[in-house]
């Protein structure tokens, strides 16, 4: 970086350069004077009489001794202050690949401690459900309670450390997708079937719509079934109750097109952008009443653009919300 060094010996220097042509200057004023130069100067202009040599001589040497200290003097900052920039830009590119490193690691740890940390969440998961089924023995109404608490804090747990490890696993360059062609339709089935029970907890209408057209594409079948139930399960989520979500597909052009509707809170413009950000959820979405980790959408928006395609969303406040995607019917790789 610049120091403050540096920047006081530019002073010092500009200093000492106003200090050297104050005392060139008052030499040649003294030169003037003993030569009887502006004599000599007016006189030629009352009677347009020939200048003298020596006179002109000394002029044009002080203007160029002048001229060429001064452009010395300011190529000499200009090549200073060049290899200051380029400094700065060598430590600059040196952070920020610092940055990257770091980053880089921390991603590659949280993607390689996925076994490590589901195995045991999933044998408490696993063992607290098998004493709700009561098959080591009933439970009496308190035990039940504290049991459910375990096993859905548990799979909340679980559904949180997934998702950390997918963004690990995006950033760290080690999540793939797993081609395949599969009907669409089959797809959005399954997808329904998941999302009836969280409707039917909140009375929300749920429809779905599909192209005649969207037969096969060619892409990740499980994470395209992530991207719909997360976006839905988001609209189920903040639509309030006896709401709608509409969930559509189509295929036009050589891309699939999925939108996916409610009646919910909405999302101001301002925070539109902000929502596909990891941890980010905006105005009322990150009020306590809407459980979630913030990264749903982020999980979304990166798995919508390994499929090399894109995601939006036109939201207005207290109306709803579309969410849109599209990604290539085909793979382009």
């Amino acid at each position: 970086m610049l120091d403050i060094d540096n920047q006081k010996i530019s002073k010092s220097f500009a200093h000492t350069d106003v200090v050297v042509i104050l005392l060139l200057g008052l030499c040649v004023l003294l030169l003037t004077a003993y030569l009887d130069l502006f004599e000599t100067v007016l006189s030629f202009m009352q009677t347009h009489e020939k200048w003298e040599l020596d006179e002109i001589f000394i002029l044009s040497l002080y203007f160029s001794i002048a001229l060429a200290f001064f452009s010395f003097r300011r190529w000499r900052e200009a090549k200073n202050e060049i290899g200051k920039r380029i400094e700065l830009e060598k430590q600059l590119i040196h952070a920020v690949h610092e940055a990257e490193h770091a980053n880089q690691a921390k991603s590659e740890f949280l993607a390689n401690m996925s076994h490590e940390i589901r195995t045991p969440l999933n044998s408490i998961i696993g063992f607290s459900d098998l004493l709700l089924e009561e098959i080591f023995g009933s439970l009496n109404e308190e035990q039940t309670r504290h049991v459910r608490n375990i096993s859905s804090s548990g799979k909340h747990l679980l559904e949180l450390i997934n998702q950390i490890l997918d963004i690990a696993k995006v950033e760290s360059g080690q999540m793939k997708l797993n081609r395949e062609t599969f009907r669409v339709a089959d797809t959005l089935e399954e997808v329904k079937t998941v999302l009836y029970p969280l409707a039917s907890k909140k009375n929300i209408k749920l429809t779905f719509t599909s192209d005649d057209g969207a037969t096969e594409i060619n892409a990740d079948k499980l994470k395209l079934k992530q991207i719909i139930f997360n976006l839905a399960s988001n609209a189920i989520k903040f639509t309030p109750e006896n709401g709608r979500v509409d969930i559509g597909m189509m295929i036009s052009d050589g891309m699939l097109t999925v939108m996916v509707a409610d009646t919910g809170i909405g999302i101001k413009k301002s925070e539109q952008d902000d929502i596909f950000e990891p941890f980010k959820q905006a105005g009322q979405m990150s009020n306590k009443e809407y459980q979630g980790t913030g990264l749903g959408l982020s999980i979304v928006r990166e798995f919508v653009e390994l499929h090399k395609g894109r995601i939006w969303v036109e939201s207005d406040p207290g109306i709803g919300s579309t969410f849109i995607f599209e990604i290539p019917v085909h793979s382009e790789e």
